[in-house]
C-alpha cells in the first residue's frame, strides 16, 4: 500500500501555493480546527525561519501534509542534536498558543495507510532529526505514531474532557445527565446572580466588540495568571498577534467566538471559543472574581454558551487538555487523554541520553521519598 504515495519534503517558500493545497485537502480531512488554515497560517506568521514541508501524493493528489520545525539543540555532553516538532516551534514562547489534537493533515479516504507512509519517510530521513516531538495529540494517533516509531517518550499527558450534544434539543436534555450536585450549583448561581438584575449571554459581532472583548479578557487573564509559573499569554506579543489574527479574521474563515456573561449589562465572565463544522472548542475564560463563594460564575458561563452550541445544533463541545473539577463536573462523556510524545532514533548517543534521562528521574523520585 505505502509505494503508492510518493512522500517527499522541502523547506516552505510559497506560502500561497501550500495555502491552496492545504484548503483543498482540510476539506477532504475530518481534520479538526487547529489544524485549520486559519490557525496553521497565524502559526506560521509567528516562525523566524521557514518550516519544513512533508507532503505525500497520490497520482497527482495531494493527501497529506505535515509542517515541521527544526531546532538544534546542545546535549549536556556538548553534542549538537537536530529536534523535528510538529506544528510546533519547541520553544515557549512560540508554543503559548497550544496546539491541541495535532495530528498529521490527512485525507480521510485511507488515512492510517498514508500516515503511515510518511511516517516510513521520516523514519529513514535520518540526516534530518534525532528527535521528533508530536503532540498534544489524541491517544489513539499517538498509538499510530508509536507502532511504527517505537523509540520514545512521554513527555505529558493530559486529561481531556468534551460534551455530546448529539440529538440534544434543549439545555434542560443536557443538564439532565450531569450530577445532582452540579446542577444544583448552576441553579443556585442563576438565583444568586439574578437578584442583582437580568443575566445575558452576548456575543461579539463586529470589530470594535472584538477589541473591547478582548481588552477586557486580558486584563482579567493577567490579573489571575501572570505570576504563574509561564505567565498570562496575554503578557507574550507573539501570543497576542497569534489571536488577533485568528479572532479578526475575515467571515466565513473565522474560527472564533467572543462570549460574554453579564448581569445588568456588566461583564462577569468571558469565554473564548474555537469552531469547526459541527464542534465548539472551549480555549480559554476570564472570570471576574465574586464575593460569594456560592457562586460559580464560570459554571454559569459554560451552560449559557452550551445552550447557545445547542441552538447552532453544535454536536461536541470540548473543554480541551487540562485537569479541572469544572471540566470534570460539565462533562457527559468519559475523560479522554491527550500526549506530547518526544520519538528518537536509536542511535548509541540517543540511547545512552535516554538511559541518562531515566536514572536522573530515578534519583529525583529517590530523593523526593
Amino acid at each position: 500500500m505505502n509505494s503508492i504515495f510518493t512522500i517527499k519534503h522541502y523547506s516552505l517558500e510559497d506560502i500561497e501555493r501550500l495555502e491552496i493545497l492545504w484548503n483543498g485537502l482540510y476539506k477532504q480531512s475530518t481534520a479538526n480546527v487547529f489544524l485549520s488554515w486559519l490557525w496553521i497560517q497565524a502559526w506560521i506568521n509567528t516562525l523566524s525561519t521557514a518550516p519544513i514541508v512533508l507532503t505525500a501524493h497520490q497520482g497527482g493528489t495531494c493527501v497529506g501534509l505535515a509542517l515541521f520545525t527544526q531546532r538544534s539543540v546542545k546535549t549536556v555532553i556538548g553534542v549538537k542534536i537536530n529536534q523535528l516538532w510538529l506544528h510546533r516551534s519547541g520553544e515557549q514562547a512560540h508554543d503559548q498558543m497550544w496546539i491541541e489534537h495535532n495530528d498529521f493533515l490527512l485525507s480521510e479516504k485511507n488515512h492510517r495507510e498514508i500516515r503511515l507512509a510518511m511516517l516510513e519517510y521520516l523514519f529513514k530521513c535520518q540526516h534530518l532529526w534525532h528527535e521528533l516531538y508530536v503532540g498534544l495529540t489524541r491517544r489513539d494517533i499517538a498509538t499510530e505514531f508509536m507502532d511504527r516509531l517505537p523509540h520514545y517518550r512521554e513527555v505529558l499527558s493530559s486529561a481531556d474532557f468534551e460534551v455530546n450534544l448529539c440529538n440534544k434539543k434543549h439545555i434542560d436534555e443536557y443538564l439532565s445527565e450531569l450530577s445532582k450536585n452540579t446542577r444544583a450549583q448552576i441553579r443556585r448561581t442563576e438565583k444568586l446572580l439574578s437578584q442583582s438584575g437580568d443575566l445575558s449571554l452576548t456575543l461579539a459581532e463586529n470589530e470594535a466588540q472584538k477589541f473591547s472583548y478582548l481588552q477586557d479578557i486580558a486584563k482579567l487573564h493577567k490579573e489571575k495568571w501572570e505570576s504563574t509559573e509561564y505567565g498570562s499569554g496575554f503578557n507574550n506579543p507573539i501570543f497576542e498577534r497569534f489571536h488577533q489574527q485568528l479572532i479578526f479574521a475575515p467571515e466565513p474563515s473565522n474560527v472564533t467566538r467572543l462570549y460574554c456573561l453579564r448581569v445588568n449589562n456588566e461583564p462577569l465572565a468571558y469565554i473564548y471559543v474555537l469552531k469547526d463544522d459541527n464542534a465548539w472548542y472551549f480555549y480559554l475564560s476570564a472570570i471576574k472574581s465574586h464575593t460569594d463563594n456560592r457562586v460559580k460564575i464560570g459554571l454559569l458561563a459554560h451552560t449559557y454558551v452550551l445552550k447557545e452550541a445547542i441552538a447552532q445544533n453544535i454536536s461536541k463541545y470540548s473543554f480541551l487538555a487540562g485537569e479541572a473539577r469544572y471540566k470534570r463536573s460539565l462533562s457527559n462523556m468519559p475523560e479522554t487523554n491527550q500526549k506530547l510524545m518526544c520519538f528518537y532514533q536509536p542511535t548509541l548517543l540517543m540511547s545512552m541520553r535516554e538511559l541518562m534521562r531515566k536514572y536522573k528521574h530515578a534519583l529525583q523520585n529517590l530523593l523526593l521519598h
